[in-house]
């Protein structure tokens, strides 16, 4: 199963004591060499239907280029993953049709000393995780449908400074907080294993949430209780089938009022989401290590987020 193309995968999210308190001692180090000075990528939305609802917001993508292929790829900007991967049967294909793409052509579990470019940013990969979740090839033909090569985690911006602009839909990634987005205080975040934690406040109580740019499609996914003491009205729950690992769990929106505190900024919260199917231990270790849930793209769908991984402070505009 691929990594998060259009849905969070819950199990992980919710079993954060096996990504946070279990992790291993640390991860190995950044593979990605970028290229040096500031740089604005341009962000594609991916669209998806969800719970029978067409949703236009279901993944945040950056287009990226391989030496030797005129076709321009993309790869899922997810904040969810601590590092970046291809998918293998996507490279194969590629280098069927383009033989130039020299570099592709002993795609095993990896690649090493990998060059590509992301929008117009060149990446030097030493070492780059390649995995094959299913058979699938590329349908050249298509020119509706992107296609998605892989995915960019968050090894792309660490001991950086990321701007995510929504609205202009580009990240901005810098050595040093843009001009442009010095003024007001700054809040400090977790920056651990290269996962993101942002405090915040949900309906009065503070919290942590997770923040998972792979995971477009919910504003909060949360426990049970909070979602209860959220609800505007809990007859009209939306429930609907998710796949997580190949297993299927049910997923619970509902709609509120409420709103999400996060770095001096109230923003409005017009859904949340448990899901049912995951272990009364699994959230209630969760909650025991502060963690409330997590948040994903669509909460910030009309904000500018900065995120400075370099000195663990975010701001809100």
């Amino acid at each position: 199963m691929k990594k998060r193309l259009l849905f969070p995968t819950f199990l992980s999210i919710f079993c954060l004591q096996s990504t946070l308190a279990q992790m291993p001692p640390s991860l190995p180090a950044n593979q990605l060499t970028l290229s040096t000075g500031n740089h604005t990528l341009p962000l594609r939305w991916n669209g998806d239907t969800l719970a029978g609802q067409w949703n236009p917001h279901a993944a945040l993508l950056i287009p990226v280029t391989i030496a030797g292929c005129p076709h321009t790829f993309y790869m899922q900007f997810d904040t969810g993953s601590p590092y970046t991967l291809f998918y293998g049967n996507k490279l194969q294909a590629i280098y069927r049709k383009y033989p130039a793409t020299t570099a592709l052509r002993n795609v095993g579990d990896s690649l090493s000393s990998f060059r590509f470019k992301a929008g117009p940013l060149s990446i030097t990969a030493r070492q780059v995780a390649v995995r094959t979740f299913d058979s699938t090839t590329i349908d050249w033909k298509n020119n509706r449908t992107p296609i998605i090569i892989g995915t960019l985690g968050t090894d792309l911006i660490d001991n950086k400074v990321a701007v995510i602009n929504y609205p202009q839909q580009q990240l901005h990634i810098s050595d040093s907080l843009p001009a442009a987005f010095r003024k007001g205080s700054a809040t400090g975040f977790h920056f651990s294993m290269r996962r993101i934690l942002l405090p915040a406040e949900v309906s009065g109580k503070k919290t942590i949430l997770y923040f998972d740019s792979g995971s477009s499609a919910f504003e909060l996914l949360t426990d049970k209780a909070t979602c209860s003491r959220l609800a505007a009205d809990t007859l009209l729950t939306v429930r609907y089938p998710v796949q997580s690992w190949g297993k299927t769990l049910i997923a619970n929106t509902i709609t509120t009022t409420d709103s999400i505190t996060l770095a001096g900024h109230t923003v409005p919260l017009r859904h949340a989401t448990w899901i049912e199917g995951v272990s009364d231990t699994q959230v209630n270790q969760m909650m025991k290590m502060g963690i409330g849930g997590m948040t994903g793209n669509k909460l910030f769908i009309s904000s500018i987020l900065v995120l400075d991984t370099r000195n663990k402070q975010f701001k809100l505009f």
